[in-house]
């Protein structure tokens, strides 16, 4: 006998999917100068996605994207920060200047200073920040 409970479709909901062009790029500053280095894309800032996701103080979840040789320099952050590389290639710009490439699941501890340079085809992954650090 199946005692699970008969799951029944509501016509009334929609599968939506979100381009990430749809959601807007964070425009970053260094040093009173808008960096155009790479692409950061937060889910939270699409109206539909920050809905569903939990407060960014605890969970954010990004596009990120750098061309060819562009750098993003050494930094910080007060949470846990995973980036899943899952198309190129790049190399850090501490330590030890180890390479990463596709597949590749970089953790960085927070406050843990890191960086990046896009490879030869340049990097993209999805940067997964956790913790009660961030700031909304």
């Amino acid at each position: 006998m199946n005692l699970q409970p008969k799951i029944i479709p509501d016509p009334t909901k929609k599968i939506c999917i979100v381009s990430r062009h749809e959601i807007p790029p964070l425009v970053i500053k260094r040093d009173g100068k808008i960096d155009s280095s790479g692409e950061l894309r937060i889910f939270h800032a699409h109206e539909a996605l920050g809905t569903i996701l939990p407060p960014p103080s605890d969970f954010s979840i990004a596009w990120a994207s750098l061309g060819a040789g562009e750098k993003i320099p050494p930094h910080t952050h007060d949470v846990t920060t995973i980036l899943i590389v899952y198309k190129g290639s790049g190399r850090l710009l501490v330590e030890d200047s180890r390479e990463f490439f596709e597949g590749d699941c970089i953790v960085i501890p927070p406050y843990c200073e890191a960086g990046f340079v896009g490879g030869p085809g340049g990097c993209h992954g999805i940067s997964i920040e956790v913790g009660k650090g961030k700031k909304d």
